[in-house]
C-alpha cells in the first residue's frame, strides 16, 4: 500500500493553525476578568463550542478506456480501474464567541484503489493511496469594521481528458482575507499561496504551479461628484512540467480610475483610467495606458465624447508607444434617425528601428429604424475614410493580450498583415495557462488573415475565452490611403403570416491605395463585401440562413452559413434543445474549400423530485478538399437520484474521433453513492 506522503505534512500544517487560534482564544478567555471587548453583543466567553455537525460516506467505481489506431494499423489500449471510498466530517463552530472566531471545518478522507493498463506506456499495475483533503476558515471580529478571514484548503480531483490521459490534479491553498469597512474608503486586501500539481495517470506527464498572489480593491465614495477606486495585484508564478510551458514570472496588475460627474443635473462626466501592467519570466512585457474621457450632454438629442489614450509598451526590448485622440458626436435628428460621427488622429513610433507611424480618420453614419407596416425597417449607412503613413519599421510590434473567442466555428480570425506565425501565443483568459500548438490549436495563413483553430480533443473548450499574443513583422515605408463606405438593411416582420420572418444585408466597398519609397510595396487590400441572409423565428425554433461574398485583391472567398435552434422548456422539470451549425468556405485562390458541421442535442429530465437526468449528444465534421477529414461523436448521460439523504450517481460518457491519419475512442462509465448524516 502506497500512502500520500504531503499527507501528514499539510495534516501538521492544519493542526498549527488550529492550535493558534485555540491559544488566542484561550488567552481571550483568561483575561474576561479583565473585562475584554467584544464586538456585539456582549456574551459569556466560551473554549469552544460546536453549533453543527455533519458527516457523510461516498463510494465511487470508475471505468475508463482510451483506444487509438493510426494510419498504419498500429493500435494502443489504455484501461483504467478505479475504486474510491470517502469519509466527509464537516461542521461550524466558534472560539471565545459567535463573533470573536467564527469557524468553518471540512476534513475529507479517502481511500482509492486503482488498476492501471496502459499499452501506450507499457505500465501494468496496482496502487492502493490515502488522500486527504480539507477546507477550514476561521473569521475574526466578523461585525468589526476589520473582519478577517484565514483559511486552508487542499482538494485532489481527477480530471478526464478526451483522448488523452486522465491528469490527478492536487489544489492546496493558504491564504487570508481582510476587509475594512468605512463610509469613506473601504478595502479589501488579500493574501495567498496556491500550489497545483497535475500529473498524467498513463504518461506520467506532468505540471507544476506554485502561486503567491496579494490583492488590494479598494474605493472612495462619491464626494460632491467625484468616484475613485482602484484594483492591485501582485503576483509571483512559476510552472514547471511537461504539461506547460517552463516559466517563472512575476505579475503587477494595476488599475486605478476617477470619474468626476459635474453639470446643473450632473449630467457631464470627466473619466481618467491608469493601467499598468508588467510581467517578467519567457513572455516578458510591460505596459502603461493612460486614458482620459470627457463626455458632455449639450441637449437631449445632442452628445460629444472626447478621448485619449496612451500606450506605452514593452517587449523583448522593444519599446512602443502610441498616442491616439477621438472627437465624436452623436445627434437625434428625429426619434427615428440618428447621425454619428467621429474624427482623430493617432501617433505611434518604436525606439528599436526608430519607427514612426501617424493616422488621420474619420467617419459619418446614419441610422435609421421605423415602423413599417408588419413590423420594423433598420438601416444605416456609413463613410469612412483612413491616411496612414508609416516610415520603415525595422523592428516588430508586438500585441499582447488581444482577447478573443472560439465560436461554434471552433476558429478564431485575426484580420492583419504581415504576423509572425511563429510569434502566436495562446493563454486562458487569466492569462496563466498557455497552450500548445498542435495538440491545442492550430495555425493557418490566408492572405493577410490568420486563422487560428481549436483541435478536437484538445485542452481548450468549446466557446472558451481565450488571450492571444502576436508579433507584426518589419515592413517597407508605405503611406496608404483607404476609403470605404457600408450599408446595413434589415426588415423584421412581427405582424401578419410573416411573422418571425427578417431579411436583412450588409455591404461594405473598400478601396485602398498605397505608396511606397521602397522597391516593393504591400497589395493594396481592396474588396467588395457583401452578406445577405435571412433570419426565422417559428416558436421555438430559430433559423438562419447567410451566404457572403468577399471580392478581394487579397485572399478572396465565399462562405455559406446554416444554423438553426430548437429550445423548449417544455415545464419546470424537463427541457430540451437542438442546435445545428454548418459552414462551407471556399477560398479560390488558396484552392481550399474547407466545411464545419456540427449538431449538439440536449434533454434535461426530472420526472420527480427524487431523479434528474442530463443527456448530450454531439457530432462534429471538419473536412476540407485537401483531404483532411475528422469526424467526431460525443455522447454523455448524467443520471442523479436522491432520497432523503442518500444520493445515488452516474455518468456514461462515450466520444469518438475518426480522421485519415487517426482513429480514436473515449469511454468513461462511473457509478457512486453518497449518504449524508
Amino acid at each position: 500500500m502506497v500512502f500520500d506522503r504531503s499527507y501528514s505534512t499539510h495534516t501538521r500544517t492544519l493542526v498549527t493553525a488550529m492550535l493558534v487560534c485555540v491559544v488566542v482564544a484561550s488567552a481571550i478567555a483568561s483575561a474576561q476578568d479583565g473585562t475584554p471587548f467584544i464586538v456585539g453583543e456582549h456574551k459569556e466567553l466560551k473554549f469552544f463550542e460546536l453549533e453543527s455537525f455533519r458527516a457523510s460516506v461516498e463510494a465511487y467505481w470508475r471505468y475508463r478506456v482510451d483506444e487509438s489506431t493510426d494510419a498504419s494499423g498500429v493500435s494502443t489500449r489504455d484501461t483504467e480501474t478505479l475504486f474510491r471510498e470517502s469519509l466527509l466530517l464537516g461542521g461550524k463552530g466558534f472560539l471565545g464567541n459567535p463573533n470573536l472566531v467564527k469557524l468553518d471545518l471540512n476534513v475529507k478522507l479517502r481511500l482509492s484503489q486503482e488498476e492501471f493498463d496502459s499499452n501506450s506506456t507499457g505500465r501494468n499495475e496496482r496502487t492502493a493511496e490515502f488522500l486527504s483533503e480539507y477546507d477550514v476558515s476561521a473569521l475574526i471580529l466578523r461585525k468589526s469594521d476589520s473582519p478577517l478571514t484565514i483559511y486552508s484548503r487542499r482538494s485532489e480531483v481527477l480530471l478526464d481528458r478526451q483522448f488523452a490521459d486522465s491528469l490527478d490534479s492536487i489544489t492546496t491553498e493558504h491564504g487570508a482575507r481582510l476587509t475594512l469597512r468605512s463610509d469613506f474608503a473601504p478595502s479589501d486586501f488579500q493574501y495567498f499561496r496556491r500550489e497545483q500539481e497535475q500529473t498524467g495517470r498513463f504518461s506520467g506527464t506532468d505540471s507544476k504551479l506554485t502561486q503567491d498572489t496579494f490583492a488590494w480593491q479598494g474605493r472612495i465614495k462619491p464626494i460632491n461628484g467625484h468616484r475613485l477606486w482602484w484594483d492591485y495585484t501582485f503576483s509571483n508564478i512559476q510552472e514547471i512540467g511537461t504539461l506547460v510551458v517552463p516559466n517563472t514570472f512575476t505579475r503587477h496588475d494595476a488599475f486605478f480610475n476617477h470619474t468626476y460627474d459635474f453639470g446643473a443635473d450632473a449630467q457631464h462626466s470627466l473619466r481618467s483610467s491608469i493601467r499598468f501592467y508588467k510581467e517578467t519570466g519567457k513572455f516578458p512585457v510591460e505596459r502603461f495606458r493612460w486614458t482620459e474621457t470627457l463626455d458632455l450632454e449639450h441637449t437631449s438629442d445632442f452628445e460629444t465624447r472626447y478621448i485619449y489614450m496612451l500606450d506605452q509598451q514593452k517587449r523583448r526590448g522593444t519599446n512602443q508607444t502610441l498616442h491616439r485622440g477621438v472627437a465624436s458626436f452623436q445627434h437625434d435628428l428625429f426619434e427615428s434617425l440618428t447621425t454619428t460621427g467621429q474624427l482623430g488622429a493617432s501617433r505611434m513610433s518604436i525606439t528599436d528601428g526608430d519607427f514612426e507611424s501617424t493616422q488621420y480618420f474619420g467617419d459619418i453614419g446614419l441610422k435609421y429604424q421605423k415602423i413599417v407596416p408588419y413590423g420594423i425597417l433598420n438601416a444605416t449607412v456609413d463613410l469612412s475614410f483612413n491616411q496612414t503613413d508609416d516610415g520603415t519599421r525595422g523592428a516588430s510590434i508586438f500585441i499582447t493580450d488581444e482577447p478573443h473567442t472560439f465560436g461554434v466555428s471552433g476558429i478564431i480570425t485575426i484580420n492583419r498583415r504581415n504576423i509572425v506565425l511563429s510569434s502566436i501565443v495562446v493563454k486562458d483568459a487569466t492569462g496563466i495557462t498557455t497552450y500548445f500548438e498542435g495538440p491545442d490549436y492550430t495555425v493557418a495563413l490566408f492572405g493577410e488573415t490568420v486563422e487560428i483553430q481549436r483541435v478536437l480533443g484538445g485542452n481548450i473548450a468549446p466557446g472558451q475565452s481565450v488571450l492571444i499574443t502576436y508579433e507584426v513583422g518589419p515592413e517597407p515605408a508605405t503611406t496608404t490611403d483607404t476609403t470605404g463606405y457600408g450599408l446595413t438593411f434589415r426588415y423584421r416582420f412581427d405582424d401578419g403570416f410573416l411573422k418571425g420572418f427578417s431579411p436583412y444585408m450588409r455591404y461594405r466597398d473598400q478601396r485602398q491605395s498605397r505608396t511606397s519609397r521602397e522597391i516593393i510595396a504591400n497589395p493594396q487590400n481592396d474588396f467588395q463585401d457583401l452578406i445577405f441572409g435571412i433570419d426565422y423565428d417559428i416558436g421555438r425554433i430559430s433559423l438562419t440562413a447567410e451566404h457572403q461574398v468577399h471580392d478581394s485583391t487579397i485572399s478572396p472567398f465565399d462562405r455559406t452559413r446554416f444554423e438553426g435552434r430548437y429550445i423548449n422548456r417544455v415545464n419546470s422539470r424537463n427541457s430540451v434543445s437542438l442546435i445545428a451549425y454548418y459552414q462551407e468556405t471556399d477560398r479560390a485562390d488558396e484552392n481550399l474549400r474547407t466545411t464545419v458541421s456540427n449538431l449538439t442535442a440536449r434533454w434535461t429530465a426530472q420526472p420527480n423530485d427524487r431523479l434528474r437526468s442530463n443527456l448530450v449528444g454531439i457530432w462534429r465534421r471538419e473536412s476540407d478538399n485537401a483531404g483532411a477529414d475528422s469526424d467526431a461523436y460525443e455522447l454523455a448521460l448524467d443520471l442523479t437520484w436522491r432520497h432523503r439523504q442518500t444520493i445515488v450517481y452516474c455518468t456514461v460518457r462515450n466520444a469518438i474521433v475518426q480522421s485519415n491519419t487517426r482513429d480514436s475512442t473515449f469511454q468513461t462509465f462511473l457509478f457512486g453513492v453518497r449518504r449524508d448524516f
